[in-house]
């Protein structure tokens, strides 16, 4: 009997320095990404607090104020058509007369960074806020969820995570000691890939996506699979 399940295959990476310096900025890039969008979260929250507070200082009730108070919290959605009005574009930028971009263009540079380390960044900040809220109201299982923090540079790990269509996959093992990631290029593993390699020649697994991060001074990616798992099912005689 088959099933599928999913499995992360970690490998140390060897990148050379110019592929070290790539994955640095798109790790910065999620990096502001998620705080971006955490920060339109935590301005939307105390904008509801605030009117909380006020309907309270007239006198009502807490639980009748905060009923009555609605401020949209926005999620990936807004946010990311927000950001994709104002962001600018530094291969233009030059060509314009100046104040053609108006007074924000915070992130001209995003068409050097792959799209889907955007797209995970903006997925984490909603999964944060998500989780924080079910812990508070007690529908969250495991460990309570505090208020979502902002990543600092140098305090937080560098990470980011590139999804593929997996029917076209631009995430993939080259050989059995290179993973290609898109844009990057063949990044050298430390490890083998071999197992992971035959598994994908066999029709036995499936890249579903790539989650990069440094350690100290190494880098890792820890490539999540579906895998198709055999199991063996025993039947029992009775009598």
């Amino acid at each position: 009997m088959e099933r599928e399940a999913l499995r992360a295959f970690k490998f140390a990476l060897d990148p050379s320095p110019a592929q070290a310096e790539a994955l640095t900025r798109r790790a910065g890039a999620a990096r502001w990404v998620y705080n971006r969008a955490l920060a339109v979260k935590v301005s939307a929250h105390q904008r509801w607090r605030a009117e909380v507070a006020g309907l309270t200082g007239q006198g009502v009730p807490e639980a009748e104020a905060r009923r009555r108070v609605k401020v949209l919290v926005p999620s990936k959605p807004q946010i990311q058509k927000r950001l994709n009005e104002v962001k600018g574009d530094s291969r233009v930028a030059g060509r314009l007369p100046e104040g053609a971009f108006g007074p924000e263009r915070p992130c001209p540079w995003w068409h050097e960074v792959d799209t889907y380390a955007f797209q995970s960044a903006f997925i984490d900040a909603d999964r944060a806020w998500k989780n924080w809220l079910d812990s508070l109201r007690g529908v969250r299982a495991g460990r309570k969820a505090g208020y979502p923090r902002f990543k600092k540079k140098g305090r937080s790990r560098d990470s980011f995570r590139l999804h593929h269509d997996v029917k076209r996959p631009s995430v993939r093992l080259a050989t059995y000691r290179r993973l290609r990631l898109p844009v990057i290029g063949e990044v050298r593993l430390h490890d083998s890939g071999k197992h992971l390699g035959r598994l994908v020649d066999r029709g036995l697994a499936a890249v579903q996506s790539v989650t990069v991060s440094r350690v100290g001074h190494r880098w890792y990616a820890s490539v999540l699979c579906k895998v198709t798992i055999t199991t063996t099912q025993r039947t029992g005689r009775t009598g």
